[in-house]
């Protein structure tokens, strides 16, 4: 298959987009790369000129659509890409290209996808509870895919840890729910890690195990094989639905694949991916963590049988190459939203995952 993927590339930042990338290449299609966010004007500027904003995306629009006539791809994947207008893509429709989009980062520029929406043959987002927002403003053609882990990349490295004391880790950004839900780990053998930290130097509960700042994707992977648990805290853990997303963000399979304990704030997609107690440890408070920490902490068996299911559970089902296979595949509408999030969720459409 002939595949136009519209996407953001960065060099210095391997993502979704490259992971997706090579899967589909490996999966036997042929696949030519767009960057949707490659403009001639620097945003700074665009900000401040809106008229230079829509000279820009009408340049980058004529471009796209150029490029969907020289190819004539059979699909045009787009990854986000609210730059790319309605009309864009119902002008690559009619030049015979079938048109999903995977608008996998929410709640980023949502009310931009719920707009461009109905011009897609199908419209994918990360968060199932998006897609009930698109259901209650009346959309069809909208399902959900979560994120993904890439095995080539997201691996145990060889004799990680061996023979270490166990250590807890948190990679992530600065965001006030972060350090609130870390203080609780307080005299624990913790590491924070990720940009914006230095705000939280005040804070006697936290400054201690803060240890840096921004790390590369190949960093972080080798720190969660060595530390062998780590903790995710989603953005906007426990606050309203619409900031966050009740989503499963992609530290939850990068993680489970990277061989590690994972101890993850209960959000409703975790649990309808993955069971308590068996794949993932789970919280809902801070002090639920630190129960969580210390119980890990103090059984090694337990640390490394929760691990190993993890990571056989997100090989089994959560790959690239099976998000590559759904969106490749006409049948596939979205996988199924459970009910009760403890269940497991299949695929709809009769397209394997």
């Amino acid at each position: 298959m002939k595949i136009l993927f519209s996407s953001v590339s960065n060099p210095r930042y391997e993502a979704l987009p490259d992971y997706l990338a090579s899967a589909l290449r490996r999966l036997g299609h042929d696949v030519v790369r767009f960057d949707h966010r490659r403009m001639i004007v620097p945003g700074r500027l665009r900000r401040r000129l809106p008229i230079l904003e829509r000279l820009d995306s009408d340049r980058m629009n004529r471009r796209f659509l150029r490029t969907v006539r020289d190819l004539r791809p059979d699909l045009v994947l787009v990854n986000q890409g609210s730059a790319l207008r309605g009309e864009t893509i119902e002008s690559s429709q009619r030049l015979g290209a079938r048109c999903v989009n995977w608008f996998s980062d929410y709640p980023h520029e949502f009310n931009e996808g719920l707009a461009v929406a109905p011009a897609y043959d199908l419209f994918l987002h990360g968060a199932s509870h998006a897609v009930r927002r698109h259901h209650d403003a009346r959309q069809t053609g909208v399902g959900w895919l979560p994120f993904a882990c890439e095995p080539e990349i997201h691996r145990p490295e060889p004799r990680a840890g061996t023979g270490r004391p166990p250590r807890v880790v948190f990679v992530g950004s600065h965001y006030p729910e972060r350090q609130v839900l870390l203080r609780h780990l307080h005299g624990l053998p913790v590491e924070i890690r990720g940009p914006g930290w230095e705000r939280a130097a005040w804070d006697p509960h936290v400054n201690r195990m803060i240890r840096g700042a921004a790390m590369r994707p190949s960093e972080w992977r080798r720190l969660f094989t060595e530390a062998q648990i780590v903790v995710n805290i989603h953005y906007g853990a426990f606050g309203p639905l619409e900031v966050a997303g009740d989503l499963a963000n992609t530290r939850v399979f990068e993680i489970l694949a990277c061989g590690a304990l994972q101890i993850v704030d209960r959000q409703g997609d975790v649990l309808r991916l993955f069971r308590e107690d068996e794949h993932v440890l789970a919280y809902s408070s801070g002090e639920e963590l630190r129960d969580c920490v210390e119980r890990a902490l103090g059984d090694p068996s337990l640390r490394q049988a929760v691990a190993a299911r993890g990571r056989e559970e997100v090989l089994a089902h959560h790959t690239y190459e099976h998000r590559a296979r759904c969106l490749t595949d006409p049948r596939f509408t979205g996988m199924v939203i459970p009910v009760k999030p403890e269940s497991a969720a299949r695929m709809a459409g009769g397209a394997s995952a």
